[in-house]
């Protein structure tokens, strides 16, 4: 029982809380799915919240915030490259699972503190990758909308999270898609 394991439990929590939410999964369904038995998953796992937690963590290095800072290309492409991603993403999802932060933070509060305070601090984090890139875009010349980056960036992950949620429950793109129309033609000035 290795690394290899724990990565297999680890991978096969996330599709299933991603597609079928925290409080419908039980760790039952998350050992039978990886096929490994209950003492594979307490082995490297105390609790189903443990698990979640390390799920957050694993969610939040898939989806590449680090676009933002690390691309070549000038501030305001790494928005715009950033906000394809988010309808890529959707789309390769086929519009049916959301975005697992998103699903996490309507349904964590009232089930896990620790695992909501997570989900808020992944959300926080990428508010500060995003207005960091606008400040930046600002410095370049490439906006010059005057709301701050900090209540800009709020408003785009926002925007972009109900756009998320309502392609999951339309199972279609359109919403993204209308989304980041908003967010380029009205919001990056």
């Amino acid at each position: 029982m290795g690394s290899d394991t724990k990565e297999h439990i680890l991978r096969t929590a996330l599709e299933l809380f991603h597609t079928e939410g925290f409080a419908s999964t039980g760790i039952t369904d998350i050992t039978a799915a990886a096929g490994v038995p209950k003492g594979s998953f307490y082995h490297f796992f105390p609790s189903k919240s443990a698990l979640a937690l390390a799920v957050v963590e694993k969610y939040t290095s898939m989806t590449d915030v680090a676009l933002l800072a690390t691309s070549d290309a000038s501030p305001l492409r790494r928005i715009h490259n950033h906000i394809d991603q988010v309808l890529s993403l959707t789309e390769a999802g086929e519009c049916q699972r959301g975005c697992l932060l998103g699903n996490f933070s309507t349904e964590m509060r009232p089930i896990d503190n620790a695992v909501a305070e997570a989900v808020d601090a992944a959300l926080h984090q990428w508010q500060i990758s995003l207005a960091d890139t606008i400040t930046k875009a600002r410095s370049a010349g490439e906006l010059t909308a005057a709301t701050s980056p900090e209540l800009l960036a709020s408003s785009i992950i926002s925007l972009l999270e109900g756009a998320v949620a309502r392609a999951k429950l339309s199972q279609s793109s359109d919403p993204v898609l209308e989304a980041r129309q908003i967010i380029q033609q009205s919001l990056l000035t």
